[in-house]
C-alpha cells in the first residue's frame, strides 16, 4: 500500500508535540511493507530523516517554531503555501491512503484530493482541538477572525475524513459534536519511547540545579499560554511556607516562559525555581531522572478536556509519580492511588494538598513510580501503540 502521511509542524528531529507519535506511525508502515511518503517539517538532511524514519520520500514543508513568539501569524503564511506542496505531493506519489495529523493538515488532504485526480483514503490522526484555545493568545482583533475560520475548517476536515483515529474515549465524544460519524472514529492512545525516556544516572543534575533541596517538581514540554503554566508560580508560594524544601524545573521551552520567569521575580520565588530552557528528548529524560514528582498543568477547556498528553507517560516511564488535574482523558489513563494523584484544574491550593501528600509518603510517591513503569511498558509503548494504527488503516482498505 502507498502511504502519505503529513504534518503541519517540524517532524524531525523529534521535538515532542506530534512528532514522537508520528514518527512511530511512519516507522510502523515503513516495518509493514507500505511505501511511505512524508510531507512534514525536516530540519535535518532529507537522506538523515528517511534513514531514521523507513521512509521511501520526504516533502519538506515550511515549517514554525512553536516556541516563536510571533508563530500565529506566521502559521497563516506557512499554510497555504504548505497546502499547496502537499496537493503536488498528492497527485506526484498518488497514495492509497493518507494519514494526517490533526485538522491543519487534514483539511489540506481533503483539499488536494478534492483537486488531485486521486482518490485516498483519508484518515484524520486527532489528537488536539488548535482552535479551542486560540483567545489566550493576545495578538489583536484578527485573531477572532482566524479563530472563526479555523473552528469552520476543523469541523470540515473531521466531517470530511473517512476515518478518525483519536487518543481518547473522551475526544471522541468532543469529535462527536462536530458531526463525525461515531463509527468512524477509532481510539490508539499516546504513549512514550522508552528507549529514550527511561532512568539515567543524574544525580550531577540535582546536585547543580537543587542543592539542599529535599524533592524536586519536575514540569516539562512546550510552555505555552493555554496550558495555564502560572498555576505553579501560585502553588510554589503557597507550597514554600509548608514544605521550603522543594523546587521546581521547568523542563522545556515556550511562548509562555519570559512572563513565567517575570511573575516568579516578581512573587521572589527565583531560588524556589530552575529553568533549563530548550533541551533533546534525551537530555529531558536526564532531567526528569533526577526529579520526584511530575506535575502535568493543563485547564479545564474543551481541548483539554479529550487530551492525554505525553507528559505522565514519559514521568512514569523516568520512575516519577504524577500530580494531574481531574480530566476526563487523564481520567482514563491515570489510576488515582496507584500512578497518581488528581487535583482539581486551576485550583493552587488543590493542587499543593497533593504535592504535599507525596512529599509527606515517599514510599507512595516511589510505589507510583514503579507502577507508572509497569503500566507504560504494558500499555502505552510506542512500538505496540504504531502498530495497532497500522493494522486498523490496513483493515479500512480492505
Amino acid at each position: 500500500m502507498k502511504v502519505l502521511v503529513t504534518i503541519f509542524e517540524e517532524l524531525y528531529p523529534l521535538s515532542g508535540g506530534g512528532s514522537p507519535r508520528i514518527s512511530n506511525i511512519i516507522q510502523a508502515f515503513a516495518r509493514g511493507g507500505h511505501e511511505v511518503c512524508v510531507v512534514g517539517g525536516i530540519a535535518s538532511s532529507a537522506e538523515e530523516a528517511k534513514n531514521y524514519l523507513g521512509c521511501r520520500e520526504i516533502v519538506r514543508l515550511k515549517t514554525v517554531s512553536r516556541l516563536d513568539p510571533n508563530k500565529m501569524k506566521k502559521y497563516l503564511l506557512a499554510h497555504p503555501i504548505n497546502m499547496a506542496s502537499l496537493l503536488r505531493a498528492i497527485r506526484t506519489f498518488k497514495p492509497d491512503l493518507i494519514v494526517s495529523h490533526n485538522t491543519v493538515a487534514g483539511y489540506g488532504s481533503l483539499m488536494g484530493r478534492s483537486l488531485s485526480r486521486v482518490n485516498p483514503l483519508l484518515v484524520l490522526n486527532l489528537t488536539d482541538l488548535l482552535f479551542e484555545y486560540l483567545d489566550t493568545y493576545s495578538s489583536g482583533g484578527w485573531l477572532s477572525t482566524v479563530q472563526k475560520f479555523g473552528r469552520k475548517m476543523e469541523g470540515a476536515a473531521i466531517r470530511g475524513s473517512d476515518r478518525i483515529i483519536t487518543i481518547s474515549r473522551a475526544m471522541k465524544e468532543i469529535i462527536l459534536g462536530y458531526g463525525a460519524s461515531g463509527e468512524k472514529i477509532d481510539i490508539v492512545c499516546d504513549g512514550v519511547d522508552l528507549n529514550i525516556f527511561r532512568k539515567y544516572e543524574s544525580g550531577d543534575l540535582r546536585r547543580e540545579h537543587a542543592p539542599g533541596k529535599e524533592t524536586v517538581l519536575i514540569f516539562q514540554g512546550v510552555i505555552d499560554p493555554q496550558d495555564g503554566p502560572e498555576l505553579l508560580v501560585a502553588a510554589a508560594g503557597k507550597l514554600r511556607a509548608e514544605k521550603p524544601g522543594s523546587a521546581f524545573w521547568i523542563i522545556g521551552a515556550g511562548t509562555a516562559i519570559p512572563a513565567l520567569k517575570e511573575r516568579v521575580r516578581e512573587e521572589g520565588l527565583t531560588d524556589a525555581f530552575y529553568f533549563s530552557g530548550w533541551l533533546t528528548q534525551k537530555e529531558v529524560a536526564r532531567y526528569m531522572s533526577a526529579g520526584d514528582i511530575g506535575l502535568v498543568i493543563l485547564p479545564d477547556i474543551v481541548s483539554a478536556r479529550g487530551r492525554v498528553t505525553l507528559k505522565e507517560f514519559e514521568y512514569w516511564a523516568c520512575g516519577l509519580s504524577v500530580v494531574a488535574p481531574r480530566l476526563p482523558a487523564l481520567e482514563e489513563v491515570i489510576e488515582e492511588g496507584k500512578t497518581g494523584l488528581f487535583y482539581q484544574p486551576g485550583n493552587a491550593d488543590d493542587l499543593v494538598e497533593k504535592i504535599s501528600a507525596l512529599i509527606d509518603d515517599p514510599d507512595l510517591s516511589g510505589k507510583m513510580g514503579e507502577e507508572g513503569l509497569r503500566v507504560v511498558e504494558e500499555k502505552y509503548r510506542w512500538d505496540k501503540l504504531a502498530d495497532e494504527f497500522v493494522r486498523l488503516c490496513e483493515g479500512y482498505r480492505e
